[in-house]
């Protein structure tokens, strides 16, 4: 087969994708190729092929669907030079191949890794210290030496402003729970380094976001309410018991006694039931 003259014995369309054709070589199918190939190689049926040739018109086709693709992928959303890579070679294309691609979207700006970092931090500093931006591009596969060299260029105050934002915010929820300025105080830090803050710029927000007679005032007004409640709770309890047992009991002292021993096994503490009971029983016009 080797010595054979490879003649071309059929060209045809294939059925699902006009765009592309069927080589045949001596009555045996030989490759697949864009039709764009066909033309620009000038293949028609009865030309002789070498084996250069048709080595070159693969390579060529498998330039132009990596090319397809790259484009595709870059289309959808901006792409870092690795990304586009890795997601070329999950498709088993070659490193020839990918490198030819490569340096056609370089050449045309369509892969820009400084361009991405640019892009990419000024998006995101507005919601992320340098240590998550940092974190994301390296993942990104962008050089660290060109990482730093852009966030070099974002002042403290810059960061810390959008980071007092931030804290500003959640600041304004975590302090309506009622929590002490401790739990206020972690919560919030933890929150800052989530979001990729350096500990110098946590503790200077922290101090002008926490306002701490603020937190203590909250505290000390959520643990009143969360007696009253409980209280109410308790009253109507204790008032639903009370109209079962004075049913068949008329002794102040017994009603005490039975609906103190019932509140207690409900889980009521001892001093929120006296000072019920009491009530309870002296709207009733009884004396304990």
């Amino acid at each position: 087969m080797s010595n054979e003259k490879k003649v071309v014995t059929k060209i045809e369309i294939q059925k699902n994708n006009g765009k592309r054709v069927n080589v045949y070589i001596n009555q045996e199918f030989a490759f697949a190729c864009s039709t764009e190939l066909i033309y620009m190689y000038n293949i028609v049926k009865g030309k002789n092929l070498e084996l250069e040739n048709i080595k070159e018109i693969v390579d060529q086709d498998n330039y132009i669907k990596c090319k397809s693709l790259a484009l595709k992928i870059i289309e959808r959303s901006y792409k870092t030079e690795k990304q586009v890579v890795d997601k070329l070679v999950r498709k088993e294309y070659g490193n020839h191949t990918i490198d030819r691609v490569v340096d056609f979207l370089k050449k045309y700006k369509f892969l820009d890794d400084e361009k991405f970092i640019r892009t990419y931090i000024d998006e995101k500093i507005k919601s992320q210290g340098k240590n998550k931006i940092r974190c994301a591009l390296i993942k990104k596969g962008i050089d660290k030496l060109s990482i730093e060299s852009e966030l070099e260029k974002i002042d403290a105050l810059t960061e810390k402003k959008y980071a007092l934002k931030l804290a500003r915010k959640k600041y304004d929820v975590v302090k309506k729970t009622g929590v002490n300025y401790k739990k206020i105080y972690k919560k919030l830090g933890n929150y800052l380094i989530s979001r990729g803050y350096n500990v110098n710029i946590i503790k200077d927000v922290l101090n002008d976001v926490i306002d701490k007679d603020e937190c203590e005032h909250n505290t000390k007004s959520k643990k009143e309410q969360d007696l009253n409640s409980d209280l109410n709770t308790l009253r109507i309890a204790a008032e639903r018991r009370y109209n079962i047992i004075s049913k068949s009991e008329s002794d102040s002292i017994k009603i005490y006694r039975k609906l103190c021993n019932y509140l207690l096994r409900k889980g009521y503490s001892y001093e929120n039931i006296r000072t019920v009971l009491k009530s309870i029983i002296n709207l009733k016009g009884d004396t304990v």
